[in-house]
């Protein structure tokens, strides 16, 4: 089972910036996810749309300047990060989900992760890029074929796993609630990997093992590590 520090260890740091990223390193987790918009022909890592849950600002990011993003404090004085930024932390110390949140992303991630595998920073197999927008994910799959890509779903499957066939992706990113061990032995039929989100419990976690489910998104990655 692969566990995903998600935003992350946002249990234990502010969501999706550089301090969550190191304490997750620290923590020695194999995988991080991070979700990114596009501003300014730059990539900026933040969950929402909007600036008010997780930043001391107001407004829509992608209506933002880039300066004024950078200016804001999104908690315990971290600035909203820059993808590239994360990528340099990181450096291959852990694989990177990176979940495209606004339009125009594909081609950018595209773009920047082709060029930290270039520089011998990553490989190909340490990046996952997922997101709940197919168009967006179908339009970096054409521009960067060899990296593996995963759908997010927003509610419960309506029927099986047989809908992700058309998307060629790698894996289903699937709400814990949603999840069920039809679905998990479905998906695998089909040569699909089901990730869960988001497993901050021990139980939810024992649950999620029981019915083969291949990997979890948690805020507390060393959840996983104590129930190994």
């Amino acid at each position: 089972m692969i566990c995903f520090a998600h935003r992350g260890a946002s249990g234990h740091a502010p969501e999706n910036t550089l301090l969550a990223v190191k304490t997750a390193l620290s923590m020695g987790a194999a995988w991080i996810e991070l979700d990114v918009f596009a501003v300014e022909n730059e990539l900026v890592v933040i969950h929402d749309s909007r600036l008010e849950r997780t930043t001391n600002g107001s407004g829509e990011v992608t209506n933002a300047t880039l300066a004024y993003l950078r200016s804001l404090d999104a908690g315990r004085g971290e600035k909203i990060p820059f993808l590239r930024e994360v990528l340099d932390t990181v450096a291959g110390e852990a694989g990177i989900n990176i979940e495209l949140k606004g339009a125009d992303t594909a081609t950018l991630t595209a773009s920047m992760i082709e060029s930290y595998i270039a520089k011998d920073l990553f490989r190909a197999d340490q990046f996952l890029v997922s997101s709940f927008n197919r168009r967006e994910l179908q339009n970096f799959s054409l521009l960067a074929p060899s990296i593996r890509t995963g759908v997010n779903l927003s509610g419960p499957p309506l029927q099986d796993a047989r809908f992700a066939e058309a998307l060629a992706v790698y894996s289903l990113h699937v709400h814990k609630n949603s999840v069920t061990r039809a679905f998990v032995e479905d998906a695998h039929r089909r040569g699909f990997k089901v990730f869960v989100f988001t497993i901050n419990h021990a139980e939810d976690l024992a649950s999620m093992i029981s019915i083969g489910v291949d990997g979890i998104f948690t805020n507390y990655p060393e959840l996983y590590a104590k129930n190994q």
